[in-house]
């Protein structure tokens, strides 16, 4: 299989934006600067795993393939099917969230603004300790359970870091052999370990998907939108 000759055709930042901005025109109040997330949990079959690591290594060289896996998403939410590489595959869960970024996140800009120095937010985890539909705090700063931690840039499941005008796009790929799980949550942080990290994004879903160790592969998406409100 050649993903990487795949055509990809170019839906561009726009289409992705557009979900975006409906959701804040919803809940537009005081005039700021805003911060809005859409997170996707997901689980695949493991004969189509291989097609989805390979794509999402493409994430990490191609944008318009960032934005193409984006569209994916957003089919498989609408329970449509995608080709990949002349296959059709489909999750065998997909479930997202709009979210918001916590404290941790706006003290990482601050810092930014300001000259600190600032890691980038290539660490990716899902978890399992929190209950499905409730608000994430702006004072959370790790997730209610922890299942696995990844780098999105080195992980050979597959995964990317970029960004487009304002938007940030994380999407990781965690392994086959993950800990089995009812995931929950999802979010990302600036550093491997929790004892000094800083954590941009909190994800807690409506329902769980369910993960088994060694018999699906499990991943998520964040995408965070910052505008002027």
């Amino acid at each position: 299989m050649q993903t990487e000759q795949q055509v990809i055709r170019v839906i561009g930042p726009e289409d992705i934006q557009r979900i975006f901005e409906n959701a804040v025109r919803q809940s537009r109040t005081l005039p700021g600067i805003m911060f809005f997330d859409a997170s996707y949990l997901y689980n695949f079959h493991l004969d189509d795993f291989e097609y989805i690591r390979k794509f999402c290594l493409l994430t990490r060289y191609d944008k318009r393939a960032v934005f193409e896996w984006h569209r994916y998403l957003e089919r498989w939410y609408q329970d449509q099917t995608v080709m990949i590489a002349d296959k059709k595959i489909k999750p065998i869960h997909l479930v997202r969230t709009f979210d918001r970024v916590p404290n941790e996140g706006l003290e990482m800009l601050a810092r930014c603004l300001t000259g600190e120095e600032m890691m980038p937010i290539q660490y990716h985890g899902l978890g399992d300790g929190a209950d499905p539909g409730d608000p994430p705090l702006p004072s959370d700063t790790q997730l209610v359970e922890q299942v696995s931690r990844i780098n999105v840039v080195t992980s050979p499941e597959g995964g990317s870091l970029s960004r487009e005008g304002s938007t940030i796009y994380i999407n990781g790929n965690h392994p086959k052999g993950m800990a089995s799980a009812s995931l929950t949550e999802m979010g990302c942080w600036d550093a491997e370990h929790t004892d000094h990290d800083l954590m941009i994004d909190h994800s807690i879903f409506p329902s769980a998907v369910p993960h088994t160790a060694g018999a699906d592969a499990a991943g998520g998406t964040i995408v965070i939108y910052m505008c002027s409100s």
